[in-house]
């Protein structure tokens, strides 16, 4: 997907980039330069066409957003998980 394809169809939606692509995990920055050329990482640009194709939606990106900062909430501290070790 070409870069200018993508930064128009942002703007068709009148978002901004940090809305558009907070919803697949990427920051302004990176949005930013994903706008100007820098490739996809793959597991974004996977993501986004599964978004485009309308396979993912906006409930689905929701949902793994939660679960995923729930797991980061509820990881235990490497420390802890050294010290348990055998």
């Amino acid at each position: 997907m070409q870069p200018e394809h993508i930064r128009t169809l942002r703007l068709n939606r009148n978002e901004s980039q940090t809305e558009f692509w907070q919803r697949f995990g990427v920051n302004q920055r990176t949005a930013s330069r994903i706008e100007r050329g820098q490739p996809l990482p793959p597991s974004v640009a996977i993501l986004l066409r599964l978004y485009l194709d309308g396979v993912v939606g906006e409930a689905d990106l929701e949902r793994a957003q939660r679960r995923y900062r729930i797991a980061l909430h509820h990881q235990p501290a490497i420390a802890e998980v050294r010290a348990s070790a055998p």
